[in-house]
């Protein structure tokens, strides 16, 4: 799904009042202030962070803090790391079938256009 469809997914759940895009990592006090945010949800399956100074943190820190964060189990163990594992697996298989396709428009321009 592209990233206005999966948006549009979102916000067509009664629960959703607005969705962030581009939402940065960390959850901060100023964020939290400024989007007036009531509940910070996150599953199971997270993924922490790496502070270049401070070494591993939190994301969701500032929200659990507050009393605004809440946990729900995750219904798949989908992370984003297994995502990319996925893509890099299938490189090869979508460039040799993206070569193909290109190969055979090219054949079929020149039929249709004589050259």
């Amino acid at each position: 799904m592209a990233m206005h469809e999966r948006v549009l997914g979102v916000l067509g759940c009664r629960h959703v009042d607005d969705v962030l895009l581009d939402a940065p990592w960390v959850i901060t006090r100023e964020m939290v202030a400024t989007l007036q945010l009531s509940v910070v949800v996150r599953g199971t399956t997270v993924r922490d962070c790496e502070d270049a100074v401070a070494g591993p943190c939190d994301p969701h820190a500032v929200p659990v803090e507050l009393g605004i964060h809440v946990q729900l189990e995750s219904q798949v163990g989908l992370t984003l790391d297994a995502i990319v594992d996925r893509l890099q697996g299938r490189r090869k298989e979508v460039e040799v079938r993206q070569a193909e396709k290109q190969r055979r428009e090219g054949e079929w321009y020149r039929q249709k256009h004589g050259l």
